[in-house]
């Protein structure tokens, strides 16, 4: 009986040394597996929050590039307008004054000191 016992209690001890490894070796794997998962959720928010960004930026600069020649100061068309400096800026508000809204942006070359260069450079940057 004496021989049982000890072969029992050496099976128990030998059962009680590979639980904690067992158990480690699961805990392992499952922090593996989720970490994985986890960058992979972070991956795809990230690219989800550049895009948004992007998307945002490009709508921004698109907004900000156009200038309505029937609303803005001599400042605005002179920042927004290339090839547009203060007396040719100033010059299309005195135009606006005098002969009222623009209708067409090709108007603009009715302002002295404009011509189709200046207003092809420009088309896409013109509201009205």
């Amino acid at each position: 009986m004496n021989f049982q016992q000890d072969n029992v209690q050496i099976e128990k001890e030998k059962t009680m040394k590979f639980k904690p490894l067992l158990i480690s070796l699961l805990a392992g794997f499952s922090l593996l597996s989720s970490s994985s998962v986890s960058a992979e959720t972070v991956n795809v928010e990230a690219k989800t929050v550049v895009q948004q960004n992007l998307t945002t930026g490009q709508q921004t600069v698109t907004q900000t590039d156009q200038v309505n020649i029937n609303t803005a100061t001599a400042i605005e068309l002179q920042k927004a307008l290339i090839g547009i400096g203060t007396k040719k800026a100033e010059a299309i508000v005195q135009y606006r004054e005098a002969h009222g809204p623009f209708t067409a942006a090709e108007q603009l070359m009715e302002v002295q000191g404009i011509g189709k260069a200046t207003l092809e450079k420009n088309k896409s940057r013109i509201a009205l």
